[in-house]
């Protein structure tokens, strides 16, 4: 009996086997290896977003403290020019340290970047402690001043020394149309003022 017939129809069915094995396993494979790229991203994908969620859970835990520092900044450099609250501010300082004269001469905001710039002219008349008081208030004011200049003379009588002191600060504010050329412009609270002469009960 000759067997090659039975061998090669044997062959040809093993062979037509492993096709349909290998087609029906190779798409199988392929969707398994997409399932795993798959799952490792969403893995990846979670583990940023556990961590995004905890810096949130951070910032809400630490939103009121940064709401107080917020707070603070916006009145040590406020949201606008605020020239009367100048004035204001600089009026109560000289009547705290008692200086005997004080005038004030706003000048006109600058825009310095993210920031304006407010220049006053300070000339105050006192003695030598009130002078001295004045100008540590004005280091410390709650809304924040830069002295970029500072020039004193003094006068003697049968009273004492007198220190007449010229004073050049900047007020900053976080308004950048408060300087000219600024887009969309000088606001109203950023117009200069004139010179405003303080009296101080001593004077």
């Amino acid at each position: 009996m000759n067997k090659k017939p039975a061998i090669i129809a044997g062959l040809v069915g093993l062979g037509l086997i492993l096709v349909m094995v290998v087609g029906l396993i190779t798409p199988k494979a392929s969707q398994v290896r997409k399932k795993q790229k798959e799952v490792v991203a969403a893995q990846q994908q979670e583990g940023t977003l556990r961590t995004r969620l905890e810096q949130l859970q951070a910032a809400a835990k630490d939103a009121p403290k940064d709401r107080k520092r917020l707070a603070v900044l916006q009145r040590q450099i406020p949201p606008n020019a605020d020239l009367p609250g100048i004035i204001r501010l600089l009026n109560s300082t000289s009547d705290k340290s008692g200086v005997d004269f004080m005038t004030l001469s706003p000048g006109q905001p600058t825009s310095a970047g993210p920031i304006s710039v407010v220049p006053v002219q300070i000339t105050i008349e006192g003695g030598f402690f009130a002078v001295d008081q004045y100008l540590y208030l004005l280091e410390h004011l709650p809304r924040i001043s830069k002295v970029t200049t500072l020039a004193m003379t003094s006068t003697s009588s049968s009273t004492g020394v007198t220190l007449q002191v010229q004073v050049a600060a900047n007020f900053f504010t976080t308004d950048t149309s408060a300087g000219p050329g600024s887009v969309p412009g000088a606001t109203q609270s950023s117009a200069p003022a004139a010179p405003v002469p303080s009296p101080t009960p001593g004077g």
